[in-house]
């Protein structure tokens, strides 16, 4: 989720007054498009202003430079668009799912968009879509999307993903009112998923653990949150969706860990959160430690960890047959260490797969049965694995394979601090390469396009985007 309120961000540039009738070209609303959907994933706002050539527009304006252009594009036309007056939206509102937009649905969405500013000088509350109704934040974020995929690829994506953009169902230093958590208060299957996306978001951003996290407008402390998960886990590993009861529960008096980075599987990961409920419906309070084949976890990891367990089944609707774990006793200083650790683990597990060539090494369902495969296998496989950890990372490939057209090739990268970077292969003496030189680079499976999919499903969408842009 995106926590809902706006930040500027400023360049120095000259303003646009409201009742400019200044242009800006095409070229510098494709190069502010990166920015801007880069600003949104690190700061979780949208900005109220934004720096577009030398000028700089409003997000509203923003919106309708966005969406002519988007709509320019998809004729082969780089006009420039009109900077107009655009007032803000009187009453904001949305109810999206999960899911992605066509090619055309979002084109002629876009041109709806524009419409309704023309007609009316202001954006609109929502736009419907076949996910449901998206809010003007929402929409400001996916076009800057659409845009940068262009910039990248220099073409429209065939889709983009959309998610819900709602207020943050945060921690403790959210300014939400949440009320007290009471003993006996249940909580739905889909209110805990919520609520573990918004405690990782949290997390990976304030570099803690909060002290109370918000289910469904109510606060409940990390412990009773523990709680919450395990039961959760426990549940769904049997088809259950049964709401969970809250219970009372306290910290953990002596919390202790050895845990070292590495994989569990869902047999273990489960009998981590059975062993959790045990002590909690015994004692109380939040276990000291759970232990593992990884070594000893307090409680916080195990918050955090089943917290990215209920988030994937979120997305997935299922759990996730491995669970990456990293060490959380440290958090207050090691997230950024944390999630290079989880990198780490997923490059020596990539290691351990065999190169081969053929057609049929370039399926992910094989790369995984055979233990070998193809570049496009391992490319796969690291892409899958990230995303599967909430790293995100996307396929690189040529136009026009390598060099003379001997074969042709792909990769992963992963983003670091903000920058795309390739997937450092030797380090950990990989047997598959990364980016060699030759060809125009391009986005194959972008960080949106793939999440979620099937392993097979996966697969099929790399070889579509790969022929496409031959």
């Amino acid at each position: 989720m995106l926590l809902l309120f706006s930040l500027a961000l400023f360049i120095n540039a000259e303003n646009v007054s409201a009742a400019s009738t200044t242009t800006v070209d095409a070229n510098s609303i494709i190069k502010s498009s990166d920015t801007v959907k880069n600003y949104v994933e690190t700061k979780k706002a949208v900005p109220s202003t934004v720096t577009v050539g030398s000028k700089t527009v409003t997000k509203e304006q923003y919106l309708y430079l966005l969406a002519s252009t988007t709509t320019n594009l998809n004729k082969n036309s780089k006009t420039s668009v009109t900077v107009k007056t655009v007032a803000k939206a009187p009453n904001p509102n949305g109810n999206l799912k999960t899911g992605t937009l066509t090619k055309s649905e979002y084109v002629t969405l876009a041109g709806k968009i524009t419409t309704f500013i023309n007609t009316n000088g202001r954006l609109p509350n929502f736009m419907s879509t076949s996910k449901g109704n998206m809010r003007t934040e929402n929409l400001i974020y996916t076009y800057s999307k659409i845009v940068a995929f262009y910039k990248t690829n220099n073409r429209l994506p065939n889709f983009v993903s959309v998610t819900p953009w709602t207020k943050s169902e945060g921690t403790s230093s959210s300014t939400s009112t949440a009320n007290p958590a009471t003993s006996g208060t249940s909580f739905t299957i889909p209110q805990i998923v919520t609520a573990a996306k918004n405690y990782r978001n949290y997390v990976d951003s304030n570099y803690k653990t909060p002290s109370t996290v918000t289910v469904n407008n109510v606060k409940v402390n990390t412990p009773q949150f523990l709680q919450l998960l395990s039961y959760a886990i426990v549940q769904l590993k049997t088809g259950s969706k049964a709401s969970i009861t809250l219970k009372t529960v306290t910290g953990s008096p002596n919390p202790t860990e050895t845990v070292k980075a590495g994989t569990l599987q869902m047999a273990e990961y489960v009998k981590l959160a059975q062993s959790a409920i045990s002590i909690i419906d015994s004692a109380g309070r939040a276990p000291n430690f759970a232990d593992s084949t990884l070594g000893k976890l307090r409680y916080e990891t195990l918050t955090y960890n089943f917290a990215k367990v209920i988030q994937f089944y979120g997305t997935n609707g299922r759990l996730p047959n491995t669970l990456d774990v990293v060490p959380y006793s440290s958090l207050n200083s090691a997230v950024t260490g944390s999630v290079q650790a989880i990198i780490d683990q997923i490059g020596r597990d990539e290691a351990k797969y065999g190169t081969i060539q053929g057609n049929k090494y370039s399926y992910l369902d094989v790369f995984l049965a055979e233990g070998k495969g193809n570049c496009w296998g391992s490319a796969l496989y690291l892409y899958w694995r990230l995303s599967a950890s909430g790293i995100q990372a996307r396929i690189m490939g040529y136009i026009g394979g390598i060099a003379n057209n001997s074969f042709k090739h792909a990769w992963t990268q992963v983003l670091i601090n903000g920058v795309w970077t390739n997937w450092n292969y030797a380090k950990y003496s990989s047997k598959h390469c990364g980016d060699v030189g030759g060809g125009t680079r391009v986005v194959l499976v972008d960080q949106y396009e793939g999440k979620g999919l099937s392993t097979s499903a996966l697969t099929n969408k790399l070889i579509e985007e790969y022929y496409e842009v031959l």
